[in-house]
């Protein structure tokens, strides 16, 4: 991993201070969609629960721009699990190398492109020669709320990940503005990433402006 880092411009340690706008995609998934999707590594779970998929676009970071697509797992708390993030995608391999290094997190290269129509924006992810998409449908008028990582539990926040023998724990902490979104569609997700159309969507929301803070993670040996 060093090795790969020597190739990277420009090397930032934690804590990172990141800006951008995201879609934050809530749904319910039943137990047979999560066997379903073992090769994704849901935890098992026999009745079922909520998992998020974050969709962001990141103006400024230590490492320039770039895009983000990941599933983060909320295992039930009485199973005692932290939460994970099961699946990534980045667009830039600056961000795949720090990702993993400095905090667990398995993300891989893929390619964005998006497109914006009034309320309405198409994004798709190009992976080994496989490509999905997601239509996000805006509300055109939708109140915007504010939102601090410390009005939420502080246990949903605590990411614990996994990564070539070692362990990463560290708390996200973000502030910013969101709003209602009215719907998402899902297309030809193979085997880039589960397919939501198959889960039940609950209430879910853009966020026009963000402030992300990545801190230090602590890690331990395996």
């Amino acid at each position: 991993m060093n090795e790969a880092l020597s190739t990277v411009t420009f090397h930032h340690d934690p804590p990172w201070h990141l800006h951008g706008d995201a879609f934050i995609l809530n749904y319910w998934l039943t137990p047979n969609f999560i066997k379903h999707n073992h090769a994704f590594h849901i935890a098992p779970s026999p009745i079922g629960r909520v998992v998020q998929i974050i969709l962001i676009r990141y103006h400024e970071s230590p490492i320039g721009p770039y895009d983000e697509l990941l599933l983060l797992d909320h295992p039930l708390i009485s199973k005692r699990h932290l939460s994970s993030i099961a699946k990534i995608y980045v667009s830039t391999e600056a961000s795949v190398v720090h990702g993993q290094y400095f905090w667990g997190i398995p993300k891989q290269l893929a390619e964005f492109e998006w497109i914006i129509k009034d309320d309405v924006v198409y994004c798709t992810i190009s992976f080994e020669q496989q490509e999905m998409s997601l239509c996000l449908y805006k509300y055109k008028h939708s109140q915007t709320f504010y939102i601090n990582s410390h009005h939420l539990p502080a246990r949903l926040l605590n990411i614990q990940q996994t990564w070539q023998g070692l362990h990463y724990q560290f708390s996200p902490q973000f502030r910013g503005k969101l709003c209602k979104l009215k719907q998402v569609a899902w297309k030809n997700t193979l085997d880039i990433f589960p397919d939501f159309s198959q889960a039940k969507y609950l209430h879910s929301f853009y966020v026009p402006e963000f402030q992300l803070t990545l801190p230090k993670a602590k890690i331990e040996n395996k």
